[in-house]
């Protein structure tokens, strides 16, 4: 039989330690039919170390013609010093003029078996191409198991289910940080760890005792973004309203059509604030009255306590009641912070250290609700198992794997930690915020639905979606270009592959991972899948899953999770505590204000974590950046180009309009926006 020379160009990853290895490489080409194979040779230079950290080995072999290999098997075996594990990011195979590449990107002990890069359905591949892709989702679903059902006294009762991995150790290689990442991680925590002892020291010499003090307890500015003037006026009306429609939680308040019957403001309350000629009901009628009302995500919440003691940490179950005044400003003209009791009703028209006070307090319930429901719960908590179900159901050929994996890789590596420092009872958060994280987490749970990920949704149904009543609202204006740009490029790819309803349905791996995040990620305790399928039956209902799981994971993560320094590094802007309950309408006074704000140790703890997590990794991938080649086909790079061109777009058009800004609005440029969650 003819021999024929096959090139061989293997890639070892660059970014794990312990990713190049001392095993022998075996390796076997199979026909497309599947019915003739090479048989394993192995892939060796004599007296030479092969697959070393970032190198690309070359190698030719002549051997049985099998034409392109359909799909390629790696077997590792033990070499002269042992065998190790190896992460191999891809195989190059030349054969003539022809070439065929085989994306790997995961780690190898034993044996793996590839397809060359044209991504595809299940039903529209060889026989023998289905009993591989079956043979791998069977291993993947051993290897990336769900944690057993937990019970009353587990910490994942009543809360989506997550990855078997109780902490970062336990994870599964691949869902391990590369080494700039943990690296990254690390030099943060030491920084605001080495930073929280100095300011330890300083303040036993000069306690706290000022507003400006608190600007002592932070030390850090980060390089890779300019200087903000983000807290500027942190304490007018001007500047907290600023923040509440334009800052880290930006859907938390809605337009008020009617006000609940705990919260007491009337006319008179707020009639010399509105001006003549108008009255509350009027302003309300006319779409100018938004409401932030924390009670119900707040009220069954537990508090914590104050560092081991029986001293609770206070966060009232606040409502907030903005204008939009006649020059476009949004501003507060009424906060109750005991609902149903007048005691606890401020306004402007109030003393001015009532009126200071009371934003305190509102704005400590804003940060029990940004941290627990908009960024963890809706964010990290929500997509782990859409994302563990990615993993188990899908062999890395199929189109949706692709698409995804960019999106969703990193996130159970922070989610694992954070389960230790965000969730678990006694971590460095439940010593730093009010409300107790967990509890928090099952009640938001309970009644989520998942079209609440759909932000173009959300903005109409609460009422944010309209300009003219809503002015210079930033997060809606980019958040909603940047949703149209990422469903358009997500519709393409998607549409590639699937030509019809049928193909949808028809396709079974795809039903298995509808199944495995309704039932077994979501459902798992009483069978309420929150709106998510467990069957997807067409085209744009897939679309619309892959489009909110990447949105969710890039645009709306960055939102709520890259403005946590600028927000909470100057304690009285937004304090993540209170150490009194709140105040009556005339208890107020700078001595009570300060006794009210979080001592030193809550507020280190506080600006570490916001510090902590706001850091952009070195080497991040943002909206557009692929560097793994997972898709290889012209036509996906086309479509890849087309949507990197409307990104930069988008990314210019924000920039032309924060040139006339005083406050720019920066956090959704899409080169800043990171792909998926890893911090």
């Amino acid at each position: 039989m003819a021999k024929v020379e096959y090139k061989i160009f293997v890639k070892t990853s660059s970014v794990y330690t312990g990713g190049s290895t001392d095993a022998t490489v075996n390796i076997n080409l199979i026909s497309k039919d599947g019915n003739a194979s090479t048989g394993y040779f192995k892939l060796d230079h004599f007296w030479r170390n092969d697959f070393e950290k970032g190198n690309v080995d070359k190698f030719k072999k002549k051997t049985k013609d099998v034409g392109l290999p359909e799909v390629i098997e790696i077997k590792l075996t033990e070499g002269i010093i042992g065998k190790d594990a190896w992460f191999c990011d891809y195989i190059e195979i030349k054969l003539g003029e022809s070439s065929a590449f085989y994306p790997v990107y995961d780690w190898i002990e034993d044996e793996i078996q590839v397809t060359h890069s044209s991504a595809s359905i299940p039903q529209k591949s060889s026989d023998y191409v289905r009993q591989m892709r079956q043979a791998e989702v069977e291993k993947h679903k051993h290897d990336y198991d769900w944690i057993p059902k937990p019970t009353p006294d587990d910490l994942g009762w009543n809360l989506p289910r997550s990855l078997n991995a109780a902490t970062y150790d336990d994870l599964p290689p691949i869902f391990k940080r590369p080494d700039y990442r943990e690296e990254h991680l690390n030099q943060k925590k030491s920084e605001r760890k080495m930073d929280a002892i100095i300011s330890l020291i300083k303040c036993k010499i000069f306690p706290v005792k000022t507003f400006d003090d608190f600007q002592k307890l932070n030390r850090r500015e980060f390089s890779d973004r300019q200087s903000t003037n983000y807290t500027e006026g942190w304490d007018t009306d001007e500047g907290m309203g600023r923040q509440v429609l334009n800052g880290i939680n930006p859907l938390a308040f809605s337009r008020c059509q009617e006000l609940p019957q705990y919260f007491n403001v009337t006319n008179e309350d707020v009639a010399a604030i509105l001006g003549p000629n108008t009255s509350l009901e009027k302003e309300i009628k006319a779409g100018k009255c938004y409401i932030l009302d924390t009670t119900e995500k707040l009220e069954p919440v537990e508090r914590n306590f104050y560092f081991d003691t029986d001293k609770p940490l206070y966060c009232p179950n606040a409502i907030g009641l903005f204008h939009v005044n006649s020059k476009g400003n949004f501003l507060p003209i009424a906060l109750q912070l005991v609902p149903g009791n007048r005691d606890y009703l401020f306004t402007p028209s109030d003393t001015k250290d009532d009126w200071l006070l009371a934003k305190l307090y509102f704005r400590t319930a804003e940060c029990s609700l940004h941290e627990w429901d908009a960024h963890l719960f809706c964010t990290h908590v929500i997509m782990e198992p859409f994302s563990i179900a990615a993993f188990r159901c899908f062999p890395r050929c199929h189109p949706v794997y692709k698409l995804l994996r960019p999106h969703i890789q990193t996130l159970m590596a922070i989610n694992a930690e954070g389960r230790t420092t965000l969730i678990a009872p006694g971590s460095p958060a439940n010593k730093a915020i009010a409300t107790m994280s967990a509890s928090a987490l099952r009640h938001y749970f309970k009644d989520m639905k998942f079209e609440d990920l759909n932000i173009v949704k959300r903005l109409k149904t609460q009422g944010l979606d309209n300009p003219k009543l809503l002015p210079n609202f930033h997060y809606r204006d980019d958040a909603t270009l940047l949703w149209d740009i990422m469903k358009n490029y997500v519709s393409k790819v998607i549409r590639h592959y699937y030509k019809s309803d049928v193909d949808v349905c028809d396709d079974y791996e795809l039903q298995d991972y509808a199944n495995d995040v309704a039932n077994n990620g979501l459902g798992w305790q009483d069978g309420n899948t929150h709106g998510m399928p467990d069957k997807i039956t067409t085209i744009e209902q897939l679309i619309n899953l892959c489009h909110t799981l990447m949105f969710t994971s890039s645009v709306q993560h960055a939102i709520v999770n890259f403005g946590q320094y600028e927000t909470y590094r100057f304690i009285p802007n937004c304090p993540s505590a209170m150490r009194l309950p709140p105040h009556k309408k005339g208890e107020a006074t700078m001595k009570r204000i300060m006794n009210s704000l979080p001592d030193e140790k809550v507020a280190l703890v506080a600006i570490a974590l916001a510090y902590t997590l706001s850091s952009f990794c070195p080497f991040e991938s943002y909206l557009g950046d692929y560097p793994e080649r997972h898709f290889t086909e012209p036509e996906i790079f086309k479509i890849r180009e087309e949507y990197r061109s409307e990104l930069k777009e988008a990314g210019e058009k924000m920039r032309k309009r924060n040139e006339g800004l005083e406050h720019p609005y920066t956090w959704l440029y899409p080169d800043r926006v990171p792909n998926s969650i890893s911090i």
